[in-house]
């Protein structure tokens, strides 16, 4: 390899490697703030998603109590607005974001939340499930009617739906309980 192209590669990986460490890097605290308020995000202005301000696609999940979650009927039975959350056992940040989640839920209970293992084992999903003790309900899309209408690349992705039964918005990826609660008051709605 000609020494132009090996000092070529060499300035490029150090250039991820240097991006890799900004983006990673935790946000400096400003002043007299908590952890939760040095990074905050605009969620006005966050993207809402393909699905967003279509109606929730109807689907049907099996709960790890024994129990089914259809969405048509949370929608005439409980009317309540809905977090959905993608989840398997084998994701690392999902690990991190159900007690998350959990913390959200206890203190929301005019919002519902629902907890779905995607391409994921039951066993696992189980098991997994019974290790973090969300405090709302969990299942797992036996019957792929999640995985075939709320699109996703990778693992965690949360739905806000509407108590109207519109889509909100999609959030990809692993989020903070303090940026959930962020999400949830601007799409509903303060408690």
């Amino acid at each position: 390899m000609p020494a132009a192209w090996k000092l070529a590669a060499s300035a490029m990986v150090v250039v991820v490697i240097a991006g890799a460490a900004v983006l990673t890097r935790a946000p400096e605290p400003r002043g007299d703030t908590t952890e939760t308020e040095a990074f905050s995000i605009d969620v006005a202005g966050f993207p809402r998603g393909a699905l967003a301000g279509e109606p929730a696609p109807d689907v049907s999940v099996a709960l790890f109590d024994g129990s089914r979650f259809v969405m048509s009927e949370h929608r005439s039975a409980d009317g309540r607005p809905l977090v959905l959350n993608l989840w398997a056992s084998w994701c690392a940040p999902c690990r991190v974001e159900i007690p998350e989640f959990s913390r959200v839920a206890a203190e929301n209970q005019q919002v519902a939340f629902l907890g779905v293992a995607v391409e994921d084992a039951p066993g696992p999903a189980e098991s997994f499930a019974a290790e973090v003790g969300a405090s709302y309900p969990l299942g797992i899309d036996d019957s792929r009617s999640v995985t075939d209408n709320y699109p996703f690349v990778g693992l965690p992705v949360t739905y806000l739906i509407g108590a109207d039964g519109l889509v909100t918005r999609q959030i990809n990826g692993q989020i903070s309980g303090a940026t959930l609660k962020a999400f949830i008051d601007h799409d509903f709605g303060p408690p």
